[in-house]
């Protein structure tokens, strides 16, 4: 798989390439490390040398750059690429995304990769990048196995997500709970006749949908190499991804989402934008 990592030498870039360095199966992983010399960077600098200067911003990209290559380089990567770019964060992020399979980014406060809001780079690039984008907020502690929910709805999107999990994730490395929610179906209003007996035949419909979509993503990890454990879990998709994340001890949930482009719907309320505000790292699909 080609992935680009996305860093701005921040504490949330560094997050993301430990978990990229703990999940990855390093034999067939490629790896570009992009490091953007905009306007956040450049202004960092004129703080810290009391004047604006682009040449400072180019070398502390750079830094950012060259560092997160060497931590990929002692975890085990093969060849690393690193590139460093002028421009706007996420207009160059997503540029560079075409050419690879799956983008990693960071989240956090102190950078440019800052918090899932309104406008940040982070936002900007799960919004438009042309291929699933792993966003990550925390990575796992210990040496133990990674621990993730996939959710699956058997959307076009959940399935390229499981997609780029399958191809980038080290089964060995993983333990891997597939998970569907189905919402509780209510009868109707009054007693209609007939209703109870509706009621049924649509409550063994989504039952049945349920366990078409765990064992069309079953099959696709299980192909690849990994164990895994499916579910049915009443309620909303959101909450029940999220509530495997938690009780699970989860450090990674795989979800999909509907394209929505830079400039459209940025306001959050989806399932995957839900569970990328609360999940420790979420790899999104689209």
């Amino acid at each position: 798989m080609k992935v680009l990592f996305a860093t701005d030498g921040s504490d949330a870039s560094n997050r993301a390439g430990e978990l990229l360095a703990r999940l990855a199966d390093l034999g067939r992983t490629e790896v570009v490390v992009l490091s953007v010399n905009d306007f956040e960077v450049a202004l960092r600098q004129a703080s810290a040398h009391h004047g604006y200067s682009s040449e400072e911003g180019h070398a502390a990209a750079s830094r950012a750059a060259e560092t997160a290559a060497g931590g990929l380089h002692e975890a085990g990567f093969g060849d690393v690429e690193v590139r460093v770019v002028e421009g706007d964060g996420a207009t160059e992020i997503v540029a560079q995304a075409e050419q690879g399979e799956l983008v990693v980014v960071g989240s956090g406060k102190e950078g440019w990769l800052d918090t899932i809001v309104l406008g940040s780079v982070s936002s900007s690039v799960l919004h438009a990048a042309p291929c699933p984008v792993l966003v990550v907020h925390r990575a796992p502690s210990g040496d133990r196995p990674v621990r993730v929910v996939v959710g699956t709805d058997g959307s076009e999107g959940s399935t390229h997500a499981i997609d780029a999990f399958a191809a980038l994730a080290d089964p060995a490395r993983c333990e891997v709970a597939v998970v569907t929610a189905m919402r509780p179906v209510a009868l109707p209003p009054g007693g209609a006749e007939g209703g109870e007996r509706v009621a049924v035949e649509v409550a063994d419909a989504e039952q049945d949908a349920a366990t078409r979509h765990l064992a069309a993503a079953s099959d696709v990890l299980t192909a690849a190499g990994f164990r895994v454990e499916t579910l049915i879990v009443p309620g909303g998709p959101a909450p029940a991804i999220l509530d495997q994340v938690a009780s699970r001890g989860a450090d990674l949930a795989v979800v999909g989402a509907r394209g929505l482009g830079r400039f459209r719907a940025k306001v959050l309320g989806s399932v995957s934008d839900r569970v990328i505000r609360h999940a420790p790292a979420t790899l999104v699909g689209r």
